[in-house]
């Protein structure tokens, strides 16, 4: 029973290949019964077919909801559709792209340039502190491109398991001892560089460590108080290590580098399956765009983007990688974005990518858990 909404086409939807069953959409594609929907019928209408339990089947089924001609229209009506979900909203903790909040648990995406792709990943998944949901709500169409592709993690642990299976037993392998835990599979490692910038930098798409780990910290405190309030937020994070690098007279605090250590393959309890859960596509497709894969992952300008290595260090083979995208290319849907629409992703099951864009195109993203 789909409360206040029906099911309707979209072009772009395809079907889902196994395990999931013949004919799964991907993305569902929802819309209100009646048009025009008045913003507190619409509200009204979420909240009983979240309570319900329907949201949560249809999640666990498709993987995305594409919601369509919802008539949101401002940063505060997509504050109240999104909360009308009933779910805890999600704290971001060391989050490494600049977000703008515009309403309560609404901010931005991630505001790099139009003319860059953002590669597939699932949300945060460089930390053990990630969302359930993802939450995108188009503000403003592009008048050409700017895309939302989304992939099944699931298929594509499939996909790999059946292509290259030495991968995935590689990634299971390479647990390192610090973090070994015979439950979890932590086969990935990431490293995260936070500049120190003003608090309220908007010169890069990136984070200061201020920005990520500095939400407690007064104008008032000194350097050691701030390093031990960093800190402190850091260690929320159990699988993070860190250093602080480049202090100097001018720089007193430092930045920050972390590194994550990590489980690159989970099951995904709703559905049983396993998952290919990570950011490891897009961190391979980002080195390789700047040409850092080899040592010493610097760019021509001076900037330090390695690709991902496995848990114990050793930097992942790229053809490993270079199949796992071709794996998703092949088997992508895509959100092509009218103003108004909002999609839902369940962030443990699917991944998701950015194409370029040119005209006034504006996502902003809230997150749940």
């Amino acid at each position: 029973n789909l409360v206040g909404f029906k099911r309707t086409l979209y072009e772009w939807s395809m079907h889902l290949p196994a395990p999931y069953e013949l004919g799964t959409e991907f993305p569902l594609a929802l819309s209100p019964t009646l048009l025009p929907t008045r913003l507190s019928e619409l509200v009204a209408a979420v909240k009983k077919l979240s309570a319900s339990g329907v949201v949560r089947v249809l999640l666990t089924k498709h993987g995305a909801i594409y919601f369509r001609d919802v008539g949101v229209q401002t940063a505060a009506d997509f504050s109240q559709f999104a909360a009308a979900f009933g779910w805890p909203a999600h704290e971001d903790i060391g989050n490494p792209v600049r977000r703008t909040v515009l309403a309560p648990n609404v901010a931005t995406a991630n505001e790099g340039p139009n003319t860059q792709p953002i590669y597939p990943h699932n949300e945060f998944g460089l930390s053990p502190h990630y969302p359930q949901y993802v939450l995108f709500y188009c503000a403003g169409a592009p008048e050409q491109g700017g895309e939302t592709p989304i992939n099944s993690s699931i298929v594509l642990y499939e996909r790999l398991k059946e292509t290259v299976p030495e991968f995935l037993n590689a990634l299971e392998a390479k647990l390192g001892t610090q973090y070994h835990n015979a439950d979890t599979k932590q086969g990935v490692k990431y490293q995260l560089l936070y500049p120190k910038k003003p608090r309220d930098n908007v010169s890069s798409p990136g984070t200061s460590v201020l920005q990520s780990y500095g939400k407690k910290i007064l104008d008032s405190d000194g350097v050691e108080d701030r390093r031990a309030k960093i800190e402190k937020e850091i260690k929320r994070l159990p699988t993070a290590t860190w250093q602080w690098e480049n202090q100097s007279e001018s720089n007193q605090l430092g930045d920050l580098r972390v590194w994550q250590r990590l489980p690159a393959l989970q099951k995904h309890e709703m559905t049983g399956h396993m998952a290919f859960f990570n950011n490891m596509v897009s961190r391979f497709l980002y080195a390789r765009a700047n040409g850092t894969l080899q040592p010493s992952h610097i760019s021509e300008d001076g900037k330090y983007q390695p690709p991902c290595f496995y848990g114990d260090g050793e930097l992942i083979p790229e053809h490993f990688l270079v199949n796992a995208y071709d794996i998703i290319q092949k088997t992508s849907s895509k959100v092509t974005w009218q103003a108004g629409d909002v999609l839902i992703l369940d962030n443990h099951q699917v991944q998701h990518a950015r194409e370029p864009w040119t005209g006034p195109r504006k996502l902003l993203a809230s997150c749940w858990d």
